[in-house]
C-alpha cells in the first residue's frame, strides 16, 4: 500500500502597520522599526500603509498556490470597546463586530479562498484590549477561516511600542480607566480619586501616574488619554413619531427607554453620564432607496488610562508573556 506523501509548502510571514502617528505617540513609527528589526517568522515583509481591513484581506489572498502564510501581524490602535481603529473598507467606519457584519451582508466582504493557510498559520492582532472584545474575535475567526481555521491571538492588555536603548522595543501593560465628559474635565485630584475608589486593591499613586506621561523606568504607572465614541440611528415612520430631544438629560431618558441601544451601553460599562450626548435629526435610506425620518443619538467620552507596564519580578526589565498565556491573551 503506497502512502501518499505530504506536500511540504514555502511559508512567508507578513506584518501590517496599518496607521499614521498623529500625535505625540509615536506607535505606528516604533511598531514599523519593531518588526523590521526582530523577524517574526519566515520570509518576513512588513507592509507601512493605512490599509482598510477588506484590503488586508485582498492582499492574503494573493500568496502564490505553492506558498501559505506562517505568522501574518496586523498592527493597529484597538480597544475592548470599539474594536481595531482599522478602517472596515476605505473611508468606512473602523472595524467593529456591527460593521464588519455590515459590510459582510452588504457582500463587500471578500472571501478568503483556500489554500492560503495551513496548520501552523497564526493571526496575531497587537491592538491594546482587543482580547476583550470576544464577539470581534469569533467573528473575525471565522472570517479567516478557510478550508483551514489559523490560530487568531489577540491581547487582553495594553500594547506598547517604544524606544528602547538600541531598537524599537514591545511591551504590555495593565491598564485602568476613568472616565468624564470632554466639555467638562475633572481635574487631576479628582480624577486621581475616582481611580483610588475603583480599585482599592490596587497600589498605584495615582496622582503621581496622572502627572505623568511616560514612564522614567519600566514598570513606573503613567497615563494616557484618548475617546470612545457611540453612536445610535433610529429610524421613524413619519417625522410626527420622532421624539423632540432638547438636553442631555432629555436623551438619556429616551437612552434608557430603548432595550438594544441600552444593551449596547451596558457592553461598554461606562456610566450613561460620562457621555457627552447630542444629537441630529436626518433622513435614512435603506437598501430599497426608500427615504424615511430618522434621528441619530451620539455619546462621547474620555478615557483617562493609567498604564503600568509587565516587568519581571525582581527587576525593572519589561516583559512580553507567552502568546499561550490565557491570562493576558484571547487564542481562537
Amino acid at each position: 500500500m503506497q502512502h501518499k506523501q505530504k506536500v511540504k509548502y514555502k511559508h512567508r510571514s507578513i506584518t501590517f502597520v496599518i496607521g499614521e502617528d498623529k500625535s505625540t505617540n509615536k506607535y505606528y513609527t516604533f511598531a514599523a522599526k519593531y518588526f523590521r528589526q526582530h523577524k517574526m517568522g519566515e520570509n518576513n515583509k512588513v507592509i507601512i500603509a493605512p490599509m482598510s481591513f477588506v484590503e488586508i484581506m485582498n492582499y492574503l489572498n494573493t500568496i502564490p498556490t505553492d506558498e501559505r502564510w506562517d505568522k501574518v501581524n496586523i498592527i493597529s490602535h484597538g480597544n475592548s470597546w470599539t474594536g481595531l481603529a482599522i478602517k472596515i473598507i476605505q473611508d468606512g467606519p473602523r472595524t467593529t463586530l456591527e460593521t464588519v457584519m455590515e459590510v459582510q451582508s452588504n457582500g463587500l466582504l471578500p472571501t478568503l479562498r483556500p489554500g492560503i493557510f495551513d496548520e501552523q498559520s497564526h493571526i496575531i492582532l497587537y491592538a491594546c484590549g482587543l482580547g476583550l472584545n470576544e464577539g470581534l474575535m469569533y467573528k473575525l475567526k471565522e472570517i479567516f477561516t478557510t478550508d483551514i481555521s489559523p490560530k487568531l491571538t489577540s491581547t487582553k492588555l495594553f500594547n506598547i511600542f517604544s524606544a528602547g536603548k538600541t531598537t524599537s522595543k514591545h511591551s504590555l501593560a495593565y491598564f485602568y480607566n476613568s472616565f468624564y465628559k470632554p466639555n467638562r474635565y475633572l481635574g487631576k485630584h479628582n480624577l486621581a480619586q475616582h481611580l483610588k475608589e475603583r480599585y482599592p486593591n490596587v497600589d498605584i499613586d495615582w496622582l503621581a501616574a496622572l502627572k505623568r506621561k511616560l514612564p522614567k523606568h519600566p514598570g513606573q504607572p503613567f497615563s494616557y488619554k484618548y475617546y470612545i465614541p457611540i453612536s445610535w440611528t433610529e429610524v421613524y415612520e413619519t417625522s410626527s413619531e420622532r421624539p423632540k430631544l432638547k438636553t442631555e438629560d432629555d436623551i438619556i431618558t429616551w437612552v434608557l427607554d430603548q432595550p438594544e441601544f441600552l444593551n449596547l451601553v451596558k457592553e461598554y460599562d461606562i456610566p450613561l453620564n460620562k457621555y457627552q450626548w447630542s444629537v441630529q435629526y436626518k433622513n435614512y435610506t435603506n437598501s430599497d432607496g426608500e427615504t424615511k425620518p430618522a434621528m441619530r443619538i451620539k455619546g462621547k467620552t474620555v478615557v483617562m488610562s493609567v498604564l503600568k507596564e509587565l516587568v519581571k519580578p525582581g527587576t525593572k526589565e519589561t516583559f512580553v508573556p507567552s502568546l499561550d498565556d490565557e491570562e493576558f491573551f484571547m487564542t481562537l
